[in-house]
């Protein structure tokens, strides 16, 4: 797969077999993120995964809040409802 000019972007294709093995279709909307080296594409309005570390994922079992932890993994909730991936109740 290689990136192409497409107008004043970079763009790419996917083949009918990588799109129906993901499960996407013509009509649906995309949700991408990206990182260092990395680009993730899902459907829209789906669940959001929130990558923890196991110190956060004890902070958030015991209701810490005022450890490293627990602040960090604040800050990474707070970050994804900044950016509207995670609907406000």
């Amino acid at each position: 797969m290689k990136l192409r000019k497409i107008g004043n972007s970079l763009g790419t294709t996917f083949d009918k077999a990588t799109l129906a093995r993901a499960g996407f279709s013509e009509a649906d909307a995309l949700a991408v993120t990206s990182a260092p080296g990395e680009i993730k594409i899902r459907r829209a309005g789906g669940r959001q995964a929130l990558n923890l570390s196991e110190a956060e994922l004890r902070a958030l079992a015991s209701g810490d809040t005022a450890s490293k932890a627990g602040k960090t993994l604040a800050a990474k909730a707070r970050k994804l409802l900044g950016e509207g991936k995670l609907r406000k109740p």
